[in-house]
């Protein structure tokens, strides 16, 4: 399908017929994720009173990202209407059928960061003068040390996995104190890690 024509059918609906539908059918065929051309072949299908309409709503129901502009664009009674139906942007993108690809000019996010042409992200050089040196040793050094006030059994499962059988020794007699409840696992567990280490 030649895009004039396309687009003429796209702007004025009232024209498609038995005739368009099998060029539509073979365009979405061609093009599976124009969805803009699944509108149209759907429109011409609902047109015509073709019994595939139904199975292929379901199928373009699923493929068009608004539903609302589906069902308003399906329902929409072109001819009382002199102008054109204006579908929004983000469905209905400018495109060429020739193969050759239009650039899309849009308001997304997106195509702002993209005409931006941000380049490499660099850190600040004052970010760095607000800390002096010693504490940056302190925020270093604090980063590294074990806060002794938090055991838990995943803590001390991990010093297990990892060979650190004296950590998860200790990891494990203070969680018998603080879950007496649960002691005689504990303890279970702390004589299985004394016979691996002595092994």
């Amino acid at each position: 399908m030649q895009t004039e024509r396309f687009n003429k059918l796209l702007t004025n609906p009232v024209l498609l017929n038995h005739e368009t539908v099998n060029d539509l059918k073979l365009l979405v065929e061609e093009h599976p994720s124009f969805q803009v051309a699944w509108l149209l072949y759907l429109k011409n299908l609902k047109q015509i009173k073709s019994p595939d309409f139904n199975v292929v709503l379901k199928k373009v129901a699923v493929l068009i990202t608004d539903r609302k502009l589906l069902y308003k664009f399906l329902n929409t009674n072109f001819h009382k209407q002199h102008h054109n139906l204006e579908l929004e942007s983000s469905v209905l993108p400018s495109y060429k059928l020739d193969g050759k690809i239009e650039t899309l000019q849009g308001d997304s996010l997106i195509d702002k960061f993209l005409s931006a042409k941000p380049g490499a992200i660099r850190q600040n050089s004052d970010d760095n003068k607000s800390l002096s040196t010693p504490q940056i040793k302190e925020v270093e050094e604090n980063s590294t040390t074990e806060n002794e006030g938090i055991v838990t059994e995943t803590l001390a499962t991990i010093y297990f996995q990892q060979k650190n059988y004296e950590k998860a020794l200790e990891t494990y007699k203070k969680l018998s104190l603080k879950y007496p409840e649960k002691s005689v696992y504990f303890a279970t567990r702390i004589e299985e890690i004394e016979k691996i280490k002595n092994i």
